[in-house]
């Protein structure tokens, strides 16, 4: 099966978190990201993510620009709509749900 490198040779949390690569939903849950992609519909750049909490689906994308923009809260407040957490700022249910290397099924 092939494997696409998340992280360098470097396995474990700490190159990983090296990255920036994890994440905190305005709405409080957390994500990693995996990198980003092309949307060939569109030709906009995408952010691939996945969930670290139990999710029926592997991988989720979101257009470039909305990953990493800005959200009004109901109360009115601006915040981004994905705020950069620290691998050590991560609670431990989501960091035991890190990952440093992905898996490509073979089509």
């Amino acid at each position: 099966m092939p494997q696409d490198a998340f992280s360098n040779d470097q396995p474990g949390p700490d190159h990983a978190a090296d990255r920036h690569a994890f994440y905190r939903h305005f709405k409080g849950r957390y994500y990693q990201m995996v990198g980003e992609a092309l949307d060939t519909a569109t030709e906009g750049r995408v952010v691939v993510y996945r969930t670290l909490y139990p999710s029926g689906h592997a991988l989720f994308t979101r257009p470039h620009d909305e990953f990493h923009g800005w959200r009004i809260t109901d109360d009115g407040e601006r915040v981004r709509r994905f705020a950069p957490v620290d691998y050590a700022d991560l609670p431990d249910e989501a960091r035991a749900r890190v990952i440093t290397a992905l898996q490509l099924a073979a089509g």
